[in-house]
């Protein structure tokens, strides 16, 4: 059988680098003083130690990298966490700095109106809705409370009291559509009655009927008159937001947003117009 061209080449081929790498082992082996087999066995091994060492420095590399990773997130929730806590701190020192101006504003109340008992609660209840209309305070009749006792906040008046238990007390304010108090107008001296409108009252604002003649503009301050058989004269209501003509033309309503903030009150200041101390 005759052998082709090409074969015979490979064999050349082959059999040259055979004699090449031989030549390389026995030389290795007598300059580094190896033995054949040794030298033999280390020429082959080495390129697959070289590929494995390599493999391993790449992977120690990158167990280091995402051992960076790891601490980098470790301390990306330990900065998260510490922002919270900030948050929260200053938030707490806001509601607390607030807290503090209502009841310096509840201790300005008690000595301008030093002539009349007073004494401090605190809001626990309310009826549904946002608006404070009607809500529950923490004193009763064992602290003396009576109704009609008249309820200040925020440096004005906010109601009144209406029914009296023995450990609270339930308050009207003047939002509330039953709610009625006669007043008077700072500029011109005008008196006219404040009442709250069911619809207005969603607001946070009464209205004042006064006639037609009333002189009454919008900026215009409120107070209590001196008419009042519950509340006692000058204490601060609101101010005017807008003026309008009855359709009949006789008498004129005025909107009216009180000093109190309907819609967020915790404390408030009892007084009682008798003067009796309890």
């Amino acid at each position: 059988m005759k052998v082709s061209r090409k074969v015979k080449k490979r064999v050349f081929i082959i059999s040259g680098i055979t004699l090449i790498l031989l030549s390389l082992i026995v030389t290795l082996g007598r300059i580094y003083q190896l033995t054949l087999l040794g030298t033999i066995s280390d020429i082959i091994i080495y390129p697959f130690q070289k590929i494995i060492n390599i493999a391993n420095t790449h992977v120690g590399g990158l167990t280091g990298y995402l051992k960076d990773i790891d601490t980098l997130i470790n301390q990306n929730e330990e900065l998260l966490q510490e922002n919270e806590n900030l948050l929260y701190q200053n938030t707490m020192l806001t509601e607390l700095g607030q807290e503090n101006e209502n009841l310096k504003s509840l201790l300005d109340l008690a000595q301008r109106y030093e002539q009349y008992p007073s004494q401090g609660a605190n809001i626990i209840g309310k009826e549904p809705g946002n608006w404070y209309k009607v809500f529950t305070i923490d004193k009763g009749k064992i602290a003396g409370l009576d109704n009609n006792d008249i309820i200040l906040a925020n440096g004005g008046l906010a109601g009144k009291i209406i029914e009296v238990n023995p450990l609270s007390s339930k308050v009207i304010t003047l939002i509330d559509d039953r709610s009625y108090v006669s007043i008077k107008v700072v500029r011109s001296g005008d008196i006219g009655v404040l009442m709250g409108d069911i619809d207005l009252s969603n607001k946070g604002i009464a209205k004042v009927e006064l006639d037609i003649n009333a002189e009454i503009v919008k900026g215009d301050q409120v107070i209590t008159s001196h008419l009042s058989d519950i509340y006692p004269p000058g204490i601060p209501i609101g101010t005017v937001e807008e003026v309008i003509v009855a359709d009949n033309g006789l008498i004129q309503y005025a909107y009216i947003k009180p000093f109190v903030d309907f819609n967020n009150l915790q404390n408030v200041l009892i007084i009682s117009k008798n003067g009796v101390e309890k």
